[in-house]
């Protein structure tokens, strides 16, 4: 019997990748922001890098001689997946790509060329002058409309705020731009994509941090799902696929094109049905483990597939995107600290939850921390994981869950 092929995974996070190339019969070697329990637990190997990113390089030297992929949050860094590209094969979105789509300016203009909606944006002083300045007898005419701040790097809505107009352009355009806000539910899509063509996999609906957490509204906090018809109107599935495809096509006129799996976030605007695009992330979105759960799909087995022979799959295991009702829903959500604290065992309190409730709560715990580990204010803790009849209910089990561990956690390291 052969060895399982080796196959390294850098990013932040990979804890969910690693999972996938698992299950698909790979031998996942890491290298990783946290180091977390479960992740040691099926990896080859595990390098944990404190110092991020500037760390990756030389935990990748001792990397074996395999093919690579990356996750959140490393599509910022295109010279660093330069650099990593040039000793070992990366099976994903090169630095060609990266440099278009994540620059807000080349993805609004594409949007716009193709007819699709799109949220304006301020990348420059210029810019600002351009877009507020613009009445000489009210210089904040545009003070109405609501503006959000975003760093060129965004990642997992980390340091995105609120912008008011007053006249005065924010400091550091160069690091940060500014994107008209859009109102509605927060979603996500998941694609593949391979010389050209483009498939909706699925949609997602996205959970920040809200008033329940006390902090920002914009850091990803989650997602639900995977939805249908009977969530979210059929329409928005139709122009999600648009969207991809627009997109696709313009970075094929700039002779590049994706490759395997990546996600685009948006907001559904219910007042006119459109889809508002936010931003595109170039590699294995959150959301995917979702639908590893959901319908059993290898996604990582089809993201290297892809990648090597450019195959989409077939129809058939796409036949459920967008159709009726499916048989249960399926939702992650990330627990952030409310406060400094020591991690105790936290495995133990999230089954002494499931066992004293109801016994549909049924929720796992998954981005174990090690024991022992210090985790400060607003850091991830860990994830939670479920499966409902319904996004509600499935919505509803994770929030009540998260306060019971965070209530748990404190009684149990005062």
């Amino acid at each position: 019997m052969l060895d399982p092929e080796p196959l390294i995974i850098v990013g932040s996070s990979v804890r969910a990748v690693a999972q996938s190339a698992a299950h698909a019969g790979f031998s996942p070697w890491c290298i990783d922001q946290f180091g977390d329990r479960d992740l040691i637990e099926i990896a080859t190997d595990v390098r944990t890098v404190a110092e991020w990113p500037a760390g990756i390089e030389s935990a990748f030297m001792d990397a074996p001689n395999a093919n690579w992929l990356y996750t959140g949050a490393l599509e910022n860094e295109p010279a660093l997946v330069a650099r990593l590209l040039q000793s070992r094969q990366l099976l994903g979105c090169g630095p060609d790509v990266l440099r278009c789509i994540r620059d807000p300016r080349w993805l609004a203009g594409t949007l716009v060329k193709a007819s699709l909606p799109s949220l304006p944006v301020v990348v420059s002083t210029t810019d600002f002058e351009t877009t507020f300045s613009g009445d000489p007898v009210n210089p904040t005419a545009h003070s109405a409309e609501q503006w959000i701040l975003k760093p060129q790097a965004s990642a997992a809505g980390i340091r995105i705020c609120d912008f008011e107009p007053d006249g005065a352009a924010p400091p550091d355009l160069d690091r940060y731009f500014l994107q008209k806000r859009a109102t509605g539910r927060s979603l996500s899509g998941l694609y593949l994509g391979s010389e050209g063509a483009v498939q909706l996999v699925g949609m997602c609906e996205q959970l920040c941090r809200g008033p329940a957490a006390r902090a920002s509204c914009f850091v990803y906090a989650g997602s639900l799902g995977p939805l249908s018809s009977d969530d979210i109107p059929q329409r928005a599935f139709h122009q999600a696929q648009q969207i991809g495809s627009a997109i696709s096509n313009w970075l094929g006129a700039e002779g590049t094109h994706f490759k395997g799996l990546f996600g685009i976030d948006f907001i559904l605007d219910e007042n006119c049905g459109d889809l508002w695009t936010l931003e595109v992330n170039p590699r294995y979105p959150a959301s995917a483990e979702l639908y590893e759960r959901a319908f059993g799909w290898p996604m990582i087995r089809w993201h290297v597939d892809l990648c090597r022979r450019s195959t989409l799959p077939s129809a058939t295991y796409l036949k459920q995107v967008g159709a009726g009702e499916y048989s249960r829903k399926h939702g992650k959500l990330i627990v952030y600290a409310e406060r400094d604290f020591v991690t105790p065992e936290i495995v133990p309190l999230v089954e002494r939850l499931s066992q004293n409730g109801p016994a549909e709560t049924n929720v796992e715990i998954s981005d174990i921390p090690q024991l022992e580990t210090r985790i400060r204010k607003d850091e991830p803790i860990c994830t939670l994981v479920t499966a409902q009849e319904n996004l509600s209910t499935c919505h509803e089990v994770l929030i009540a869950a998260s306060r019971e561990l965070l209530a748990a956690i404190d009684a149990t390291v005062d």
